[in-house]
């Protein structure tokens, strides 16, 4: 090919959606997150995080490519002004082996919910 003709190389995201037969029913879920519910803090940490109450439901837990991911969060209390609210879906993978289990967390898509306080 000449040097001014364009790539014959061409990347396209699909999506395949196999139809089932059985539907899952959704399994609703509470949640609370506070500074000492959070997995990714170190203990010693915890206390200089300005406190917090957050409270929501997702509406199912397993949710088809097809259908809206919905659920509610309600700030019930913070300490510290809210610049912003964003959910941030993550996908882990547990694979078990030998020596015991590796876990990979891989973020999908970060949404933004709110700006400000």
């Amino acid at each position: 090919r000449g040097m001014m003709k364009s790539s014959l190389h061409k990347e396209i995201e699909f999506i395949v959606e196999v139809p089932t037969m059985t539907t899952v029913d959704p399994a609703p879920v509470n949640f609370n997150i506070t500074p000492e519910s959070l997995e990714n803090v170190k203990a010693s940490s915890v206390a200089s995080i300005p406190r917090f109450i957050i409270t929501g439901r997702l509406h199912r837990t397993n949710c088809g490519i097809n259908l809206p991911f919905t659920g509610e969060i309600v700030i019930e209390e913070s300490q510290a002004p809210i610049k912003s609210i964003e959910l941030q879906l993550v996908r882990v993978e547990l694979v078990a082996h030998a020596e015991g289990q590796a876990k990979e967390a891989t973020e999908i898509q970060n949404i933004q919910l709110a700006d400000g306080d």
